[in-house]
């Protein structure tokens, strides 16, 4: 197969080098009717850019990195495959490739199978992080080196950080309301981690809500798969401690509905559940989740111009947005 260069794309199309080069860059000060010669060679050579070259070149690699927090190797849930999607979708737009790689805020250093090699060797041009732990050394290196950055979710350990992500004391305090609203006085909120910042939040907010209202509900921690929040949903039953289950993370609910309707109980009906992040998993469940809506496309173009901005601008200014949360009724409360 022919390999053919920049110069036989030239030589052929009658133009300079730095002529199809403009071309190649989409420079709008290049005529139509040149644009179009140039073009049209392009496509019967088959001619494609060498992008490890043009790397090289430019001292860009074109990529950004996203990373996820390695979890007993399940690092990506369906909240982060479904934000992945709008990113990737996102950074095309933009003319980035997007690489997906587990990470640990404690360890990148010493472990070459860290997607954050790519950060250090400088084979990303920005990253993206997922949930950053309080005091994550990779934040911190991030920022010492000046790498282009933007957290998905919240870092409350420093002011310097640029961050998109749900307001979650927002949502565990709406969640607490809605189920009150709907008649329920006893219900429990479900959590993963304790250690979470995001949990933290969606607990404090629960518990704002339970205040002002004089309620004494359970917040529970520690329900981090779909296993233990079945179990946990079990051991709630048969207390007959609840009439409603609010559930953090749309996955765990799977175990949630399991253990109801293995008690002979319908969800809906006599137990109600609460889901946050609107999964697309949650629209095919019988009954239909009633869900805290993550906008997901909305984080993602929005962490994606942050990137952009940081990328082109020598000043970099911290930017921070929360969404608050809206509420996908459905037939599960």
């Amino acid at each position: 197969m022919n390999r053919f260069t920049i110069k036989d794309v030239a030589a052929k199309s009658g133009t300079s080098i730095r002529t199809v080069s403009r071309v190649l860059n989409s420079d709008p000060h290049v005529k139509k009717e040149t644009r179009d010669r140039v073009q049209a060679v392009i496509d019967e050579l088959g001619f494609k850019v060498n992008i490890a070259a043009r790397s090289l070149r430019d001292r860009k690699s074109n990529q950004i990195v996203v990373f996820a927090d390695r979890r007993k190797n399940a690092f990506l849930g369906g909240f982060h495959n479904e934000v992945v999607l709008e990113l990737h979708r996102e950074a095309k737009t933009q003319g980035y490739r997007m690489v997906v790689s587990v990470s640990s805020p404690e360890q990148f250093e010493e472990d070459e199978n860290d997607g954050f090699y790519l950060v250090q060797h400088g084979l990303c041009d920005a990253a993206i992080l997922f949930d950053p732990h309080e005091g994550d050394r990779r934040v911190q290196y991030l920022r010492e080196h000046r790498v282009p950055f933007v957290v998905l979710g919240q870092d409350k350990s420093s002011y310097q950080t640029s961050y998109v992500g749900l307001d979650n004391r927002a949502a565990g305090y709406m969640g607490a309301k809605y189920l009150h609203e709907k008649g329920h006085a006893a219900f429990a909120l479900i959590l993963g981690s304790e250690a979470s910042g995001v949990n933290q939040d969606r607990a404090e907010g629960f518990r704002r809500y339970q205040r002002e209202k004089g309620l004494d509900n359970q917040v529970l921690f520690g329900l981090t798969n779909i296993e233990s929040a079945y179990k946990k949903t079990q051991s709630l039953l048969e207390a007959k401690s609840v009439t409603a289950i609010f559930v953090s993370g749309d996955e765990r609910v799977v175990g949630v509905y399991r253990a109801i309707q293995e008690a002979g109980l319908q969800v809906g009906r006599d137990i109600g559940v609460l889901g946050v992040d609107d999964l697309e998993m949650g629209r095919f469940l019988l009954p239909a989740l009633t869900s805290l809506v993550q906008p997901k496309q909305e984080m993602s173009k929005l962490a994606l111009e942050l990137i952009m901005e940081q990328l082109q601008e020598e000043e970099r200014v911290v930017k921070r947005v929360l969404f608050v949360p809206t509420i996908a009724e459905r037939e599960s409360v």
